[in-house]
């Protein structure tokens, strides 16, 4: 991603209009609009004082966050529950994909598998909003997926389409490249409905969650409020509580740390990190740790 859009969207995240940051840079607020329309550029100079501003590197302001900056292996991860949150939380997020379908939004993350008390890294993956489209007769937004193997020796492309309507989201559409060949799958095909659809069918899935809970996330020596929100999804199986699925969300509501149960009885091997939900039991099958963390 191009400069001026990172200015854009790291600017947007942390809260600011071109006005606000115009004052904390101490220049004019045409000087950044011209940087954010690519019409010109900060020296060196500037460019430093602009990522301590937004609290980024200066490498991650001129290229974006890339995944193989996402840690190889997480130990100090830590997360204590405190109480039952006070309020419902709308949940805003790609469900298991941590981005907002909102224009400009973009987030790095990888799977972490659970070995021996620790988090080792696996898949990765970079994943942006297109912008609109319409699937059919259905409004939805585009999503950019890259997805990275575990030594980043290859990337598989392809793209989601969404739909959110009231309270609730829905896969459209997706479309990849197989055999040179462009692949468009929709709700109106069953096979993708069968990896994409709740309960196999073109259903929306409710984004409001009342069960939420307060915690106190640690990491990398610092502490922060986080709220955990939980779902059930077939994942892929005729068994609608299959895998049990929790994301912990910072201020903004936006994912930091996620993780996926599966059923005990339909498992092969075991991490040991096992729960209770709705009396069955559930066993850590895998983490996943979004860029905001880091």
């Amino acid at each position: 991603m191009q400069f001026e859009k990172n200015l854009t969207l790291l600017r947007k995240k942390n809260g600011l209009s071109q006005e606000d940051l115009a004052d904390l840079a101490n220049v004019s607020r045409q000087t950044i609009y011209s940087w954010e329309a690519g019409l010109n550029y900060p020296n060196i100079l500037m460019l430093k004082k602009l990522a301590d501003i937004l609290n980024v590197s200066t490498d991650d302001l001129l290229n974006g966050f890339a995944v193989n900056k996402l840690p190889t292996i997480i130990k100090d991860l830590k997360l204590t529950y405190v109480k039952k949150h006070d309020e419902s939380i709308r949940y805003e997020e790609l469900p298991n994909w941590f981005i907002k379908l909102k224009p400009e939004e973009e987030v790095c993350w990888a799977l972490y598998d659970v070995t021996n008390n620790a988090l080792i890294r696996d898949y990765s993956y970079h994943i942006y909003v297109v912008g609109k489209a319409l699937i059919h007769d259905i409004e939805s937004v585009e999503i950019a997926v890259k997805e990275y193997t575990k030594d980043f020796s290859k990337v598989r492309r392809y793209n989601q389409y969404v739909s959110i309507k009231d309270n609730g989201i829905a896969w459209t559409g997706e479309s990849y490249l197989e055999d040179g060949k462009r692949i468009i799958k929709t709700y109106k095909d069953q096979d993708f409905l069968d990896d994409w659809g709740f309960d196999k069918k073109f259903n929306y899935m409710n984004m409001i969650f009342t069960n939420a809970e307060d915690y106190i996330l640690e990491y990398d020596g610092k502490k922060q409020n986080v709220i955990k929100v939980s779902y059930f999804d077939p994942d892929g199986s005729d068994d609608p509580k299959r895998a049990y699925f929790e994301t912990f969300l910072n201020k903004d509501l936006n994912t930091l740390v996620w993780r996926r149960y599966t059923k005990v009885n339909m498992k092969d091997t075991f991490s040991n990190e096992k729960i209770v939900v709705d009396g069955h039991e559930y066993d850590s099958d895998y983490y996943a740790i979004t860029s905001r963390l880091l």
